[in-house]
């Protein structure tokens, strides 16, 4: 088995998608550290809108190897409670309902492949929201911090991708299930409602270690 074939078909299937994200208005100015605490509210809870419906699809596929890296969605909870969002509003935020059906392990494992990637980068955006999060005692990061890292939950990740090598139409699957979340994912942040945030200077834009 030629090794990493199957994620570099992913990378490349998703990396237009991937490049606009990095443009991503809330996402660009939180790794730049420019956003201010209500834009940074905003964007916690689109994202969980987000997550949370990923979880509760991904509750059916609980025989993949990703261990207790698989609901993001707890880690944004926390960090909302951190930040003064009360449950009753948690509760009330929309769930993404556009998900694409994750039937059979590889579309579930394309999927995943789109939500623990860009975990990757979470550490450097983490980094960014120090000076904000001040004010917190540094809580409300959980979710980009990852709570204490994800490399095992992506090495198990990737060695349950490349298992799909040489069966075309389970790779084929994953490729097309993780280009369906990307562009899911893309319309659904498009919504985000900023409050104020300063324009990042275009290097300051998420530029690495994200879906690698």
């Amino acid at each position: 088995m030629t090794i990493g074939t199957v994620r570099e078909r992913l990378r490349a299937a998703t990396s237009a998608a991937h490049a606009r994200l990095h443009r991503h208005p809330g996402l660009s100015a939180a790794a730049a550290g420019v956003i201010d605490i209500d834009g940074y509210r905003a964007l916690l809870m689109r994202l969980y809108g987000f997550h949370r419906a990923v979880d509760a699809v991904m509750g059916a596929h609980s025989s993949l190897t990703l261990g207790a890296g698989a609901a993001r969605s707890n880690l944004l909870e926390s960090d909302l409670d951190a930040l003064g969002i009360p449950r009753d509003r948690l509760a009330a935020l929309p769930l993404c309902a556009t998900l694409s059906p994750l039937t059979g392990a590889p579309r579930a494992l394309g999927a995943r492949y789109v939500v623990e990637g860009s975990a990757l980068g979470g550490a450097r955006i983490a980094r960014a929201l120090t000076p904000l999060l001040q004010p917190f005692n540094g809580a409300g990061c959980r979710f980009f911090s990852n709570d204490g890292g994800r490399t095992r939950v992506w090495t198990d990740l990737l060695a349950d991708l490349e298992a799909l090598h040489g069966e075309p139409e389970q790779e084929q699957a994953a490729v097309d299930a993780a280009v369906e979340t990307f562009h899911t994912f893309e319309d659904w942040m498009q919504d985000w409602a900023p409050a104020s945030v300063k324009a990042p200077s275009r290097g300051s834009l998420l530029e690495n270690g994200v879906w690698d």
